[in-house]
């Protein structure tokens, strides 16, 4: 008798342990699949969110340099990371179970990019510091990604290179008495600090006063060069800012202009240029230039994720 009570007690501990060991196996498989995958989910949306957050500042700066309204200041709210500093759910949603919110950085920054415009009528040229405001993720499931607004355009950077979301407010054309204009808004952002972490972020830009635009009518040649970090860099500004005006425009005759990317091989930064000659070289006046810049102080500011 006794020896069928021992036989019955093991059965239930070993029932239990085969037990136990199914809800390792079923937690494991959770944590290995369904985890990453809904994580890598949550930040493809937020990336995509931080996407649209770019896109609607880009077109609330535009909207007060273009309507004169210096001294207005427009807010934009980024969240920081995936959850939006939401807390995770405890109780029975163990958050063992649960995606990890990802976090990232936002920052406005100055590394030395530098936008230069010379012409004949003024071969010195004027340099236009390019600083940018950058979000840069900290993904924990998906691919870095780095959002950043400069000169009035919307840029992505991620591993597989650079891409401009919205370009710049460049415009070359070839008019149709053998003439072409290059009209530029250089929006500069100036300011400092950086916020990291999981959370809300607010964005203040405010307008200064705006300068009367510049305009040089004869010129034999203007030349626009961007000089940034890398070649990478650099051909995107070529290839997605510089070319893409040129063609939107008409100027498509290769004797109208040249471009280039030249890379320094100590510091590995690199300059793209294109330099725009129309149809007459030498002397000839045959190249417009008007510049309009666009000048903004931005602070960033955090947000209480706590009030309801």
């Amino acid at each position: 008798m006794a020896t069928f009570s021992n036989d019955r007690a093991l059965s239930e501990v070993v029932g239990f342990v085969l037990l136990l060991g199914v809800l390792v196996a079923a937690v494991s498989l959770w944590m290995t699949f369904v985890v990453p995958s809904e994580g890598r989910q949550n930040e493809i949306t937020q990336m995509d969110a931080v996407k649209d957050r770019f896109t609607d500042y880009k077109i609330s700066l535009d909207s007060l340099w273009l309507n004169n309204q210096s001294g207005i200041t427009v807010s934009t709210s980024f969240n920081l990371g995936s959850s939006g500093g939401n807390t995770q759910a405890s109780g029975l949603f163990l958050p063992l179970l649960q995606p990890q919110a990802s976090s990232a950085t936002l920052s406005v920054i100055t590394d030395g990019d530098t936008l230069t415009v010379r012409s004949s009528s003024d071969p010195a040229g004027m340099a236009i510091p390019m600083n940018r405001l950058e979000y840069l993720s900290a993904n924990r499931y998906w691919i870095q990604q780095r959002y950043y607004y400069q000169l009035g355009g919307v840029f992505l950077a991620q591993d597989d290179g650079t891409a401009a979301r919205l370009s710049p407010s460049l415009s070359i054309v070839n008019n149709s008495d053998n003439t072409v204009a290059v009209y530029l808004v250089p929006v500069q952002v100036t300011g400092g600090g950086s916020i990291g972490g999981n959370g809300p972020v607010r964005v203040d830009s405010r307008l200064r006063p705006l300068r009367n635009p510049t305009v040089y009518q004869i010129n034999s040649f203007v030349n626009i060069s961007a000089h940034v970090a890398d070649r990478a860099t650099a051909l995107t500004w070529m290839n997605a800012v510089f070319n893409a005006s040129r063609t939107r425009g008409g100027l498509t005759n290769p004797g109208y202009y040249r471009y280039a990317v030249v890379e320094d091989p100590v510091t590995k930064r690199a300059t793209a240029y294109i330099n725009i000659t129309g149809p007459y070289e030498s002397t000839a006046g045959d190249v417009y230039l008007t510049l309009r810049p666009a000048e903004y102080v931005v602070t960033l500011n955090t947000i209480s994720s706590g009030l309801t």
